[in-house]
């Protein structure tokens, strides 16, 4: 099957990108979470698309390959909101006292 291969090589090059770019790594969980939300979605579509017009193409292991990449980044990015969130919160209450 060629499909996880597919996604291999999409994944291969997103890391390629990372690491050539070198995003800041404040934003690093959330890129994670929209590479692997984009992958799981459009594994859903062509999984649903395949069970819809019987296309023997693609079968289950793209979406299995998405889900537990989205598995994955999902703690890694609620993690990552909840420390941006009491930074936040944080730097308020020290605006607040300051004044």
């Amino acid at each position: 099957m060629l499909a996880p291969w597919v996604w291999g090589l999409v994944t291969l090059f997103f890391l390629i990108g990372v690491r050539k770019y070198r995003p800041a790594k404040s934003t690093l969980p959330a890129l994670l979470m929209a590479w692997s939300a984009v992958l799981f979605l459009v594994s859903l579509v062509l999984y649903l698309d395949g069970l819809i017009y019987h296309n023997k193409g693609l079968g289950w292991e793209p979406m299995l390959l998405a889900s537990v990449a989205f598995l994955f980044c999902l703690p890694l990015y609620l993690r990552y909101r909840q420390l941006t969130s009491q930074q936040k919160k944080n730097s308020k209450q020290s605006k607040a006292r300051a004044c």
